[in-house]
């Protein structure tokens, strides 16, 4: 398999990089999707996919919060991908209209059907608490310095 990223990638890391969450959704997506541009295999990296992923959704995303649930209820079973799966269900479904919100609610229905009565509560005073949070964005450099200019001679 060839390696993922080619250079035409680079601005959609730039953006990314800079707090851009419709960015880091896509390249969230990339990193996972295991397929290039042409529909040919690539090698997928799930984990920073789901790093990515995680950024947009801590942004507010819905996108991001359903597609990052998916991935942990796609995971092998645990009770930490249950909770993690029906906590971001959960915050989609009161960020998503129409077919998003179905989706999302569908998915908190089937992992909370998995989980214990504690955990379900778990989930509900996180979800209680949850406001997303925009990325601070990175600070551009600084100026240097200007160089004293000689006083003018009178």
């Amino acid at each position: 398999m060839k390696q993922r990223f080619p250079m035409r990638d680079q601005r959609l890391h730039v953006l990314a990089d800079r707090g851009e969450p419709g960015a880091q959704f896509n390249l969230g997506i990339v990193y996972d999707s295991r397929t290039d541009a042409n529909g040919l295999p690539v090698e997928g990296n799930r984990a920073e996919a789901m790093i990515w992923l995680l950024r947009a959704a801590r942004q507010g995303l819905s996108r991001a919060q359903i597609r990052l649930a998916e991935m942990y209820a796609e995971a092998p079973a645990t009770a930490d991908h249950n909770v993690k799966a029906a906590f971001w269900f959960r915050v989609a479904s009161g960020n998503s209209v129409g077919a998003y919100r179905q989706a999302a609610q569908s998915g908190y229905d089937e992992a909370i059907a998995r989980m214990t009565p504690r955990q379900v509560a778990t989930v509900d005073r996180g979800v209680q608490g949850w406001a997303p949070q925009r990325e601070a964005a990175p600070m551009p450099a600084a100026d240097p310095p200007k160089t004293p200019q000689p006083a003018a001679a009178k």
